[in-house]
């Protein structure tokens, strides 16, 4: 039990509990029996006789009774609203004891801390769950979300005339859901789904100031917590996920390839210059290709015989060269 029920609670058993103490001081005490003759019969006759200290308790006990149910007591975090019955007046009133006439006048307490109402199927609430709605582009959205709200102690008075105490279930969380039901009507699946990308979480705690601060009650934060989508609609997203991700892959293989074919593009190029410069030097020096011949070689050949008639010395060949 909170504080304003604890306190609620001891200002009516008190003076109950005082009220029933009173009648058995007077049953116990102040009932005597007493024999009184009629007709001729004597009989036994119950009488009330008060003595001064038992209306000493009855007044202290009196007292007491009226104390508890006309001192109020607003715990800290807390305000309230008096309401004089008789004149029709309203006063705010702070934490800490506050006197009240007991009958003639009432305290209504509100709670003045930052409050969160949130909307999610891990909430157990009666009736709520995630709010589901139709995206811009006909895809079948919902969102959980939180609300902070905070109520100030100067507009307790302008809330308990116009709201009630129960402002909350009244105000504050059919226009939160309106908001979110507003918010997946506006903007696409995809948007929906990079909210804080898209600055969606912003957008909602502004639509909803537009509608609660002017009734006097101030956004303090509007967070999304999860966006939801159908079984079928969230399957279609995973398996685009993968061929994007096979996409990607795909692309990463192409470039790879693109770049061997340059390379090897590059060493042809290389290769016919190569070629051409070598086609050149022999025009002008055909012996030159012998030279390259000899210089493939392997340094442990030291003779060639190209015919029968030809004899080749290697070492004198590379030394004219």
């Amino acid at each position: 039990m909170n504080n304003i029920g604890v306190h609620d609670l001891i200002s009516v058993v008190v003076p109950i509990a005082i009220l029933v103490f009173i009648i058995y001081l007077l049953y116990r005490y102040g009932i005597q029996e007493v024999l009184v003759e009629q007709h001729g019969n004597i009989k036994t006759v119950r009488k009330i006789t008060i003595t001064p200290q038992l209306i000493v308790i009855i007044i202290v006990a009196v007292i007491i009774a009226i104390f508890s149910m006309s001192y109020k007591i607003i715990p800290q975090g807390y305000g309230g609203v008096k309401f004089n019955h008789v004149f029709k007046k309203y006063t705010i009133v702070g934490e800490g004891g506050n006197f009240i006439i007991p009958f003639l006048e009432s305290i209504y307490q509100y709670d003045l801390q930052i409050r969160e109402y949130t909307i999610s199927t891990s909430i157990s609430r009666k009736g709520e769950g995630t709010i589901w709605g139709m995206s811009s582009d006909g895809v079948s959205v919902g969102l959980e979300a939180t609300l902070l709200y905070q109520l100030n102690r100067d507009d307790l008075m302008l809330i308990h005339k116009n709201l009630g105490m129960d402002y909350d279930v009244k105000v504050v969380q059919p226009v939160f859901k309106s908001a979110l039901k507003s918010i997946i009507s506006k903007h696409t699946s995809e948007e929906l789904i990079s909210f804080s990308k898209n600055k969606i979480d912003e957008e909602l705690k502004k639509t909803v100031k537009s509608k609660l601060e002017p009734l006097r009650i101030r956004v303090v934060d509007a967070l999304i917590r999860d966006v939801k989508f159908s079984p079928d609609y969230e399957k279609a997203l995973e398996e685009r996920q993968i061929a994007q991700q096979e996409a990607l892959k795909m692309k990463y293989v192409i470039k790879k390839e693109s770049l061997n074919v340059q390379r090897m593009l590059v060493e042809a190029k290389g290769k016919a210059e190569a070629i051409s410069i070598v086609a050149k030097e022999l025009k002008k020096n055909p012996e030159y290709i012998g030279y390259l011949y000899v210089d493939k070689l392997s340094d442990k050949i030291k003779v060639i015989i190209a015919n029968e008639k030809t004899l080749l010395n290697l070492d004198e060949v590379l030394k004219e060269r």
